[in-house]
């Protein structure tokens, strides 16, 4: 699918706030690959992310149908044989229930963070989540509020802790609040249309759809990129502050 840009950057957006499941934080293909290799399906981790996203698009798509749950939508776009999708499912939910899933890091997405963050954009991690993303973000050396082994970001909210969840435009304007800047001035990028696109949107945002294999499947009405490094097209660098001599 090649998909058209809607509308030229504006050189107005000088704040971003962005998703955290399937841009900065993946589900980690080093333990899930081999629950769906044993059932015949893909035996590489990028094979994996690949259906991952495929799967994910299917279950969460723009026109607000499903096609199906995630994880029993996953073995079919991996590749299992039709006989293996339902015990591929559950084991791969399986596992999943052990812990989340969802916490090894992008390392492209890492570097472009730390690129957005030195060019002055003040950064606000928006995520759906249990009241942990901040530890996880943490633990993963991806992102932190202040002084830490990640980059460092403006604010970290949690709908847990926040109290709305996505789509609620509630929840993207806390995170304008933290920033103290308005909707027009703002971009938000996360990978799930009915979420991250409709919550932005509701909330007067700028939305971007993350998806890194044109996955969606109504890109008429929303900007896409397929990496994180692509959303400074729309992002104003900010003038550093001078040392004075």
């Amino acid at each position: 699918m090649n998909l058209q840009r809607l509308a030229p950057p504006t050189n107005d957006h000088v704040a971003l706030l962005v998703d955290v499941g399937g841009v900065l934080l993946l589900p980690n293909a080093a333990l899930l690959t081999p629950v769906i290799a044993r059932h015949g399906g893909v035996d590489t981790p990028e094979a994996f992310i690949r259906a991952h996203y495929a799967a994910h698009n299917a279950a969460f798509p723009a026109d607000g149908k499903p096609r199906g749950d995630y994880y029993e939508l996953l073995p079919r776009y991996a590749g299992v044989p039709e006989d293996h999708w339902r015990s591929c499912a559950a084991d791969y939910l399986a596992i999943s229930r052990t812990r989340n899933m969802w916490h090894a890091p992008d390392p492209e997405s890492k570097r472009a963070l730390g690129e957005i963050a030195a060019a002055g954009i003040r950064i606000a991690i928006v995520s759906q989540a249990d009241g942990r993303i901040a530890q996880m973000l943490l633990d993963a050396q991806m992102c932190q509020e202040g002084d830490g082994p990640g980059i460092c970001v403006d604010a970290i909210l949690d709908s847990a802790i926040v109290g709305f969840d996505k789509p609620d435009p509630r929840f993207f304007r806390a995170a304008l609040d933290r920033l103290s800047v308005d909707a027009f001035h703002a971009v938000h990028v996360g990978d799930t249309v009915p979420a991250d696109v409709r919550g932005a949107q509701a909330a007067g945002i700028l939305a971007i759809h993350y998806d890194p294999y044109d996955d969606c499947d109504d890109p008429s009405d929303h900007e896409h990129i397929r990496r994180l490094q692509e959303v400074r097209a729309f992002l104003t660098p900010q003038p550093q502050p001078q040392p004075h001599k």
